[in-house]
């Protein structure tokens, strides 16, 4: 009987159960931190090559019960349940130990054990005795592979990102592309990209982020990881538009990798927009660089940006554009 492929993956069944218990262990045990943003997407990903090593284990411990009898593409499935459901109470166990249980590393747990069932099932040649290639062995290392390609999407979303980053600098945020929204988000506001009515438009604008007043305390939007080494630059600046009847007062802050979360060890200031105005921001470095109370902010490690209507009592449904922020 032709050997079961999966043996050439994996250690002496003696080994099989103490190199699982040793992966999840890693699973609840190590993780990366979630700043900057790639390591968290990393973390997530990780998720996947170990619930596909998983998988591949529970194959191997159905075939010896079975006394390594005849293949049945039923294990495959089997040991798919088994280690998603696996995945399952790993993300249960996490919510009772302060960590966060999550729907998307499930979702990640059965693409990593899809990705490894699949290419593992291809080359079984238990579940296929004719050497040609049929639609059936076909099918299922295609489905494996797109199991580990929509995995490793993620990864590539964020690899993209920072390229993309690195290549506007100067510019820190435009909004020609949805792309351009990876390091954005807000809590206290809706995020669209939108161009700039006909009134305050220019040739050559690309699109703009309209922000939608969502929540009356500060509603804002926050750049969570520009591109971080701002020495040898003048100003920061930001093209703010105002549609509104009334003045916009907003606050821009600044904080480094070093900032503690106190409003007084950070670069804030407020501004007024005027009414039906579009108006370009502008902010002196060394203005930035003496922010923080007690200590020079650190140019060179430059972590968020945030722009929000100074205002504990905005008018909810209240909307403003930022076009672009950069440095000059």
């Amino acid at each position: 009987m032709t050997a079961n492929p999966c043996s050439k993956f994996l250690a002496s069944p003696r080994l099989l159960l103490p190199v699982a218990v040793t992966l999840l262990s890693l699973v609840l045990g190590v993780s990366l931190p979630s700043e900057p943003k790639i390591l968290g997407v990393l973390n997530n990903f990780a998720h996947a090559p170990v619930f596909g090593v998983l998988a591949l284990i529970a194959l191997r411990l159905i075939r010896i019960q079975r006394s390594f009898a005849s293949a049945r593409a039923s294990d495959y499935g089997i040991a798919f349940v088994v280690a998603t459901g696996v995945g399952a109470l790993v993300e249960i166990v996490q919510a009772f130990i302060d960590r966060d249980a999550s729907f998307e590393d499930l979702g990640t747990d059965a693409l990593g054990a899809g990705c490894t069932l699949g290419i593992a099932a291809a080359l079984d040649h238990q579940l296929w005795p004719a050497r040609i290639w049929s639609g059936g062995r076909v099918a299922v290392v295609v489905l494996g592979l797109c199991c580990g390609l929509w995995a490793l999407f993620p990864v590539g979303q964020a690899v993209v990102a920072y390229a993309d980053r690195i290549m506007a600098f100067p510019v820190l945020a435009r909004f020609s592309s949805s792309r351009d929204l990876y390091f954005i988000h807000s809590s206290t506001a809706r995020l669209s990209r939108q161009p700039l009515p006909a009134r305050w438009a220019r040739p050559g604008d690309d699109s703009s982020l309209r922000i939608d007043f969502a929540a009356p305390l500060w509603p804002g939007m926050s750049h969570d990881e520009p591109q971080p080494d701002w020495r040898g630059f003048s100003a920061l600046v930001l093209d703010v538009t105002n549609p509104d009847e009334t003045p916009l007062r907003l606050t821009v802050r600044v904080h480094d990798a070093a900032h503690d979360q106190r409003h007084e060890d950070r670069f804030n200031r407020a501004f007024e927009v005027p009414p039906s105005t579009r108006l370009a921001l502008r902010i002196p470095m060394q203005d930035i660089l003496a922010g923080p109370a007690n200590r020079p902010l650190d140019l060179a490690h430059v972590a968020g940006i945030v722009v929000f209507a100074n205002s504990e009592s905005a008018s909810i449904g209240r909307y403003f554009y930022l076009t672009r922020i950069w440095l000059e």
